[in-house]
């Protein structure tokens, strides 16, 4: 417990140091404009712009909502209507392929693709998954990849079933016409006495950690002033979380229109891990590459240095 209260106190420290360093040049005002989303790995940013943090820091945060997925997104980037975005990294090295450069300049918060069996079933791990019905989303999404990867590695035969999502995949589960399904933090918290997590893909943790914030790279190179004050804001934001769990809840819940009140099992649900100070996986990105190209999930070569800014987190370049 000292130790975590040391953390947070140097965290708050630094980053108070960081802001009084920079109050010389709080007047200049800098800009940027975000395609962000409403995932509970990137309620930091959410409650960074909703409490003021990057206000505070001098950075007006323009939040840009898009549809039509990742193309968009990558359209967006490309044609200069917006600065940065939230991109799962196989969407980064897709921009890469096509010739839109960005940076990553800090990962998001951590989490785990589940898979979930009935409460009486005999399902109980990976391996019983031989010869059973699998509801899952489909190519090319995470959870594609994550059981893709691991049936694979496991030579397990399945007969996986495609959903559109999360949701209609536990339907699936719950009415008997499955055995197992993919599903989302918040199903344990809402039917903990009717199913049972029995499967955490083994590359969870470098689908979710690759993923992250990335900019532009010719705005990174022109206003690093302006996403020094981002990445501050995202930390601070992090501490909030940390220290007011129940109300940060309580944003998430709002933004992604979450039910609190059907939760019969609150303890079961736990919000994303997410590292402070702020940190990009690039170990996690060579690994992605590597496994996208094998299913053929991203073009040509791509060199991740290229992906990576320096300069605003720590680098983790061995496996974790």
């Amino acid at each position: 417990m000292k130790m975590k209260n040391c953390m947070i106190l140097m965290i708050t420290i630094l980053l108070l140091t960081a802001f009084m360093a920079g109050s010389a040049t709080a007047l200049e005002k800098h800009k940027m404009r975000v395609v962000t989303t409403t995932y509970d790995i990137t309620m930091d940013v959410t409650i960074a712009k909703e409490k003021g943090y990057f206000e505070l820091l001098g950075l007006d945060f323009e939040p840009i909502t898009v549809k039509g997925g990742t193309a968009t997104i990558i359209s967006a980037i490309g044609s200069g209507d917006v600065d940065g975005c939230f991109l799962a990294s196989s969407g980064a090295f897709a921009a890469y392929s096509k010739g839109v450069r960005m940076v990553q300049v800090a990962g998001n918060g951590n989490r785990t693709f589940d898979f979930y069996a009935l409460k009486d079933s005999p399902i109980n791990s990976l391996k019983d998954f031989e010869g059973k019905k699998i509801a899952n989303k489909p190519r090319p999404s995470g959870p594609w990849l994550s059981l893709r990867h691991d049936l694979d590695d496991q030579n397990i035969n399945a007969e996986v079933i495609d959903v559109k999502t999360e949701d209609l995949a536990l339907s699936a589960l719950l009415t008997g016409k499955v055995d197992v399904s993919i599903g989302e933090a918040a199903f344990e918290a809402m039917y903990g006495d009717k199913i049972k997590k029995v499967h955490s893909s083994t590359i969870s943790k470098y689908l979710y950690n690759s993923c992250g914030w990335w900019f532009k790279e010719e705005y990174a190179k022109k206003n690093p002033d302006a996403i020094k004050k981002f990445v501050d804001g995202m930390l601070l934001a992090r501490l909030f979380i940390h220290e007011h769990k129940d109300k940060a809840m309580q944003i998430l819940a709002r933004e992604t229109h979450m039910d609190l009140a059907a939760f019969k099992f609150k303890d079961a649900y736990t919000l994303p891990t997410f590292d402070m100070p702020t940190t990009i996986y690039k170990y996690g990105l060579d690994k992605m590459v590597g496994i996208f190209q094998k299913y053929q999930l991203v073009e040509g070569e791509v060199n991740v240095d290229d992906l990576v800014d320096r300069r605003f987190s720590l680098i983790i370049d061995e496996d974790y």
